[in-house]
């Protein structure tokens, strides 16, 4: 099912609902990461390995539902070039994540909500960075 017509000019508008999308595929796939973060924790998965797995989880659906849904498939002729991109992107957002949850463990404590306060802070930090490239250059649209 198609939310945003190729064929319809480039307007704010249209960014606008793009951006919404996108907004809410990270709000699907940060759930879907969160959920795999605490059932490992809690199963006593270590912090760093228990968000590396999460985290990927969260990629995988991320790739799927942008690619079909936000960017509509984007313009990649090579799936390979496209994957590439996104994984390497990825892995930068999965380094501010770990990074992240590992500083608040080790300075303040490594209580769920702060977890999971560390996790949603990274995710917010790389949120934009994670928006723009995707659009440019993993998905980029093709022009009529």
């Amino acid at each position: 099912m198609s939310v945003i017509n190729d064929n319809e000019p480039k307007t704010d508008g249209r960014r606008s609902r793009q951006a919404i999308i996108f907004g809410t595929v990270s709000v699907v796939t940060t759930a879907v990461d969160f959920a795999f973060f605490n059932l490992f924790v809690e199963l006593g998965m270590s912090l760093l390995l228990a968000n590396t797995i999460a985290y990927s989880a969260g990629i995988v659906a991320s790739y799927l539902l942008n690619k079909h849904w936000t960017f509509e498939g984007g313009g990649r002729d090579k799936i390979h070039h496209e994957i590439g991109l996104f994984v390497l992107i990825n892995v930068g957002g999965l380094w501010v994540n770990n990074f992240g949850v590992l500083l608040a463990a080790q300075t303040i404590d490594d209580s769920a909500l702060v977890l999971n306060l560390a996790k949603l802070a990274a995710g917010a930090a790389t949120w934009v960075f994670k928006y723009v490239t995707f659009k440019r250059w993993v998905y980029p649209s093709v022009e009529p």
